[in-house]
């Protein structure tokens, strides 16, 4: 299994970023390549840019530690796939978000890495704007 760390300093609250991240369904306000998105439960489907439907089940939403953990069901060919958001204060100001992809086969690390590298750019820029 490959793992991919991106990580973005946002000059921004912590609980301002949080508040963005941890609405689920408004993935598509700060993740370029989600086009649309609904929300049942647990259950987040997204549909990309290109039209194609990714299921998602919403695995820990936990409010303390700032921390929201998705897998991929279905609409890539994933054998496993573990995403986690971590919105971490900083200590002088601001925050960092530290965005974890965990996916089987590896060979999708650097594509998923690629757009969560965008998707991070696009946060800030959505907090900070």
């Amino acid at each position: 299994m490959a793992t991919d760390r991106r990580t973005v300093h946002i000059d921004a609250s912590a609980d301002a970023v949080w508040a963005l991240v941890r609405d689920a369904g408004a993935v598509p306000a700060w993740f370029p390549s989600i086009k649309s998105c609904s929300v049942t439960g647990t259950k987040r489907t997204c549909v990309l840019q290109s039209g194609s439907k990714v299921v998602e089940e919403i695995v820990v939403m936990d409010d303390r530690m700032r921390r929201l953990q998705y897998r991929i069901l279905s609409g890539i060919a994933v054998e496993s796939h573990l995403g986690t958001i971590d919105v971490v204060e900083d200590a002088a100001a601001g925050c960092t978000v530290v965005y974890t992809t965990e996916v089987m086969p590896d060979g999708l690390a650097p594509a998923l890495g690629g757009s969560v590298e965008r998707a991070l750019r696009c946060l800030r820029d959505a907090v900070s704007g």
